[in-house]
């Protein structure tokens, strides 16, 4: 079992170091439709959909090859495009964005007992559906495409105990990867240069993510190959 749980250990670390960073890049930037729970919420989806699909993958069952996977890549091309187009907008127009959500948040007011309970119904499913949630999960599912190929000869070489052993190991793992990513982007130095750099941190490393992960995962050489 301390083996199994070493190998856990290292497998995951290996395969997830640079999460980290991009953890810390989506916690610098909560606001009020994003959550510190909408980004725990997407890293355990996208890592456990990663895991789900090793251990199916390691009984022969091969479920989605690694250049499908890396379409996802065009996820975080989008969003750091995205956060670009954002950013130019409000130099333009002179308006903060996240503010105007959070007021309009505030100026809608719940009336009756009904009403409240219908809000906290909504609110309930949007910490699941959450535009915020799909996007990490996403970006995290993207990021660790590769992680398939080392995870399911991990598993293949398991029985059934060690394996839920090591699914245990990395549901700790991702806590405490959410709480490492929190912390560092809450630190005075990390927090004051994001926000000041942000425009242009955000769009170069989510765009050069999504190019590393079209061309890691052979996307790029594949869709050139069957279309040309």
């Amino acid at each position: 079992m301390v083996s199994t749980i070493i190998t856990a250990l290292v497998s995951f670390s290996s395969t997830n170091i640079d999460d980290i960073f991009v953890l810390m890049l989506f916690f610098s930037q909560l606001n009020s439709s994003t959550k510190i729970r909408h980004i725990i919420i997407g890293q355990y989806l996208g890592i456990g959909a990663l895991t789900t699909i090793s251990i199916i993958g390691a009984i022969g069952v091969s479920v989605i090859p690694h250049e499908y996977v890396g379409l996802l890549g065009l996820v975080p091309i989008y969003l750091g495009i995205k956060t670009y187009l954002h950013y130019k907008k409000e130099s333009r127009d002179g308006k903060n964005t996240a503010e105007q959500k959070f007021q309009n948040v505030d100026n809608k007011e719940p009336k009756g007992t009904n009403s409240i309970q219908k809000n906290r119904i909504i609110s309930f499913a949007k910490t699941f559906i959450n535009p915020s949630v799909i996007k990490v999960t996403s970006v995290t599912f993207a990021n660790g495409g590769d992680n398939i190929g080392i995870y399911i000869p991990l598993f293949a070489s398991m029985n059934l105990f060690d394996i839920l052993v090591t699914v245990l190991v990395f549901v700790l793992l991702i806590a405490l990867w959410c709480f490492i990513g929190l912390k560092l982007a809450e630190q005075p130095f990390v927090s004051r240069n994001i926000e000041k750099y942000r425009h242009i941190l955000v769009p170069i490393i989510f765009i050069g993510l999504g190019i590393f992960i079209l061309i890691e995962n052979g996307t790029i050489s594949f869709i050139s190959h069957n279309l040309f």
